[in-house]
């Protein structure tokens, strides 16, 4: 397949867009000078986001960044009360409105494109190649031995192992062919932005490359698949672009988390046929691979008291949700909420993860890494690794 190309916008659009970036950025950047909590979370440096999602939880159930004019919630109640609530709808609202012109072409489905493309994506569906779970590990493990075979002793975490194995997983999971696997993996490095993109802006030349990265995939996916009709290329298109690096973080994730508990390793690598399932869930309610979620009110509505007008925003918390005292022991992790893009992939992001963190540790007992890896700068969605260095024994 032939490489998209980044293609040059017309002068005048080209110099308003990235204004209108650069001074959203400046907002949220004011916002955390101003001791905003929200606007701290945005600024998406590699702090510890702990301590300002803690300070929304001190404001009330519903803290409103006036700043930002957004509304923010670390309360469990109200994040439910969010994602199912009828008069809620879509991740945000159009470019125009809130100043992120590079937001994702992808990621723009509200519930019902949600709830209708959901079902092509379902393990056994007429999208994916596995009839079930089983299928889906098998492959992953295959991968991962296969991949990390050809790993030195050191390597990075998140780039050789976790984001590779992903895009391979998802392009055999897809039935693209053989040679198209390396452009498919290509094109998701520079789709990696996108969820991150939703709420921060990127620096220009990433989200001019996460544009054109984000058309080359709807291209080599309208070839191998376009035949299906335009519904089943679309809802590969949201699979890959919102699976790809949640998957991989969640894995980075449950290793380093595993990793800072004495001996929680080498007990997954045991027994990690019992062990990886809970590690998974676990890592998704302490160190979600998605840690902010927004919703647009399409319709005034009324949200833990509060009267909101129709086009405001509210963003959940998601890690400190699950921290939430009054959730209760049994509450399942908020994490990918099923109503928007993750009905199409947080079942099959949860299969991968857990067999890839099996896999990992039974061929790695003594997998040691960086205690302190990169936080990618401008990423307050996803707290991505930018670099995770790891070496094969202790």
């Amino acid at each position: 397949m032939t490489r998209q190309l980044l293609t040059e916008e017309p002068g005048r659009d080209t110099a308003r867009r990235a204004r209108q970036n650069q001074l959203t950025r400046a907002a949220q950047w004011f916002a955390g000078i101003q001791a905003d909590p929200y606007g701290l979370l945005l600024r998406g440096g590699t702090d510890d986001p702990r301590p300002h999602e803690e300070r929304v939880r001190e404001q009330g159930p519903l803290f409103h960044s006036a700043l930002l004019d957004t509304w923010v919630t670390a309360d469990r109640a109200v994040a439910d009360a969010l994602v199912t609530g009828p008069a809620f709808d879509g991740p945000g609202p159009d470019a125009s409105a809130d100043g992120l012109p590079y937001r994702s072409a992808t990621l723009t489905l509200n519930r019902e494109s949600a709830a209708r493309l959901a079902p092509l994506t379902g393990l056994g569906g007429p999208l994916l190649r596995a009839a079930g779970e089983e299928d889906v590990e098998k492959q992953t493990v295959t991968l991962t031995r296969t991949i990390l075979a050809g790993l030195g002793e050191r390597f990075d975490l998140a780039e050789d192992f976790a984001r590779r194995l992903v895009a391979l997983v998802l392009a055999g999971q897809l039935g693209l062919p053989g040679t198209a696997h390396e452009d498919y993996a290509r094109l998701l490095t520079g789709c990696r932005h996108a969820l991150d993109g939703l709420l921060c802006p990127q620096p220009y030349a990433t989200a001019r490359a996460g544009e054109a990265a984000e058309a080359g995939l709807g291209a080599l996916l309208e070839e191998a698949l376009g035949e299906a009709g335009p519904d089943t290329v679309r809802a590969a298109r949201v699979l890959s672009v919102g699976a790809a690096e949640t998957t991989a973080v969640l894995i980075t994730n449950a290793v380093r988390t595993l990793l800072g508990q004495p001996g929680a390793w080498r007990r997954l690598a045991a027994d990690p046929a019992a062990l990886a399932g809970t590690a998974i869930d676990d890592t998704l309610r302490s160190a979600p691979p998605v840690r902010l979620e927004t919703r647009t009110a399409r319709d005034a509505t009324t949200l833990a008291g509060t009267e909101l007008p129709a086009g405001a925003r509210v963003t959940v918390l998601v890690a400190a949700v699950d921290r939430d005292p009054g959730a209760g022991p049994a509450a399942a992790p908020f994490a990918l909420p099923d109503d928007l893009h993750f009905a199409l992939s947080a079942r099959l992001i949860k299969v991968i993860a857990r067999a890839a963190l099996g896999a990992l540790a039974e061929a790695l007992p003594g997998l040691r890494t960086d205690p302190a890896p990169v936080t990618r700068p401008r990423s307050p969605v996803l707290h991505a690794p930018a670099r995770f260095p790891a070496a094969k024994n202790a």
